[in-house]
């Protein structure tokens, strides 16, 4: 079944500049996807769930599309790299739908040679953000840290190093390895130039080994040479791939192999985290129920309160802190604009996201001046009703096949 969130028409795109006249440096709904939001760390909510993606046990989070479950995996990643002092853990996403196409689950070997790949990925674009992880290691560390990204990296180092000479920011390569990693307060371009002389000049090759011998190193190097408390298989993706969608079973089994290895793992300060959708859980019951997994469960769960945080910490993020609500840009007539939507939709936040920039649509086409009204809102919700509600199941699969009542 297709998700509401999933099933609404795509928005079109406003320039900048109208945004720019409403005080605004940048659209704060636009990005439906967290793992392409450059501004989420600005305007994070703090959930319950954020606490058990975050610790240090086992964990499956579950929730439906739309409901956030890559938005807090992104969240945990950037949060991660706040501190240099070691107290938090190292986030290493692994995205299933990113896997090969070959329409079977990942063999145990190939599974760890995506996550050290990822986290190869992961590890580089997180040290240009925060160099003096590396900066301030011994020089045999460093010598082992390049070489285990010499090992991981789908691409030759020295490459990804010229790229950030030439961009002197790091974010010349998140779209290059890992998207998620686009943290805040980058280093000047200096910094990010002595940061790749160090690691250029490190004079080390590629460790070599098995996969399993090669992710224990990675795992090691991340607690030990750079200080992490522990390491976070933030696993995601898994409804991406086409068969899974037709097969939750099918879609168990790609998971399964790495909950089998959830204890051992543990035992060296790695902890699973599976962000799944609502329809796996009761096949993650019975799997659970069937091996000797110690897992929490648990599930992003939205109420409107949080809902109405959300829009109303976008809008302030956006306005540099001198909006608190929509209602700053709205006719005096209109109130309490994000309560006003969340009361009438599901409660998802991409709807909500959805919901409130389709009234910005019908502000903008309306006009270049003025203020968002009451008529924009209207045709905000009008918008959302008529296509989020169900139809009858003949007149969906007439609609499919293009015939018409």
């Amino acid at each position: 079944m297709v998700a509401l969130a999933d099933n609404l028409p795509a928005e079109h795109t406003l320039p900048a500049g109208w945004f720019r006249r409403l005080g605004l440096r940048f659209d704060p709904y636009i990005h439906l996807e967290a793992s392409s939001d450059p501004h989420l760390s600005e305007y994070t909510v703090n959930l319950d769930i954020f606490r058990t993606a975050w610790d240090a046990a086992p964990a499956i989070m579950f929730a439906p599309p739309g409901g956030g479950k890559t938005a807090t995996r992104v969240a945990v990643t950037r949060t991660c790299w706040y501190d240099i002092g070691g107290t938090y853990p190292f986030p290493l996403p692994y995205n299933l739908g990113a896997a090969p196409l070959t329409g079977k689950p990942p063999t145990a070997d190939q599974h760890l040679h995506l996550m050290l790949e990822a986290g190869t990925c992961a590890l580089l674009t997180g040290l240009a953000f925060r160099p003096e992880r590396v900066l301030r290691a011994s020089p045999g560390d460093i010598r082992a840290i390049v070489s285990m990204l010499r090992a991981g990296l789908p691409g030759p180092l020295d490459y990804y190093l010229d790229v950030l000479r030439e961009t002197g920011t790091p974010a010349g390569l998140t779209p290059l390895l890992e998207r998620t990693y686009a943290l805040t307060a980058p280093p000047s371009a200096d910094v990010l130039r002595h940061f790749c002389d160090v690691v250029a000049q490190a004079g080390a090759d590629a460790s070599r080994g098995q996969p399993a011998e090669l992710f224990k190193t990675f795992v090691d190097l991340a607690i030990g040479a750079l200080g992490f408390s522990h390491v976070l298989i933030l696993i995601d993706g898994i409804d991406a791939v086409y068969e899974n969608q037709a097969d939750a079973r099918l879609a168990l089994q790609w998971v399964a192999d790495l909950f089998d290895r959830s204890e051992a793992w543990a035992e060296r300060n790695v902890f699973i985290k599976l962000f799944a959708p609502d329809s796996l859980e009761t096949h993650v019951d019975a799997l659970l129920h069937a091996r000797p997994i110690a897992a929490r469960i648990a599930h992003i769960v939205w109420n409107a309160d949080l809902l109405v945080e959300l829009l109303r910490k976008r809008i302030f993020a956006a306005s540099d802190g001198r909006f608190e609500s929509l209602d700053a840009i709205s006719s005096p007539a209109l109130t309490d604009v994000e309560r006003q939507i969340i009361d009438v939709i599901a409660p998802l936040p991409r709807l909500a996201l959805r919901v409130t920039r389709r009234a910005l649509l019908h502000y903008a086409a309306r006009t270049d001046e003025g203020q968002l009204d009451e008529d924009d809102l209207r045709q905000a919700i009008a918008w959302y009703q008529l296509h989020a509600t169900p139809r009858p199941q003949g007149q969906a699969l007439r609609a499919a096949s293009g015939q018409n009542d």
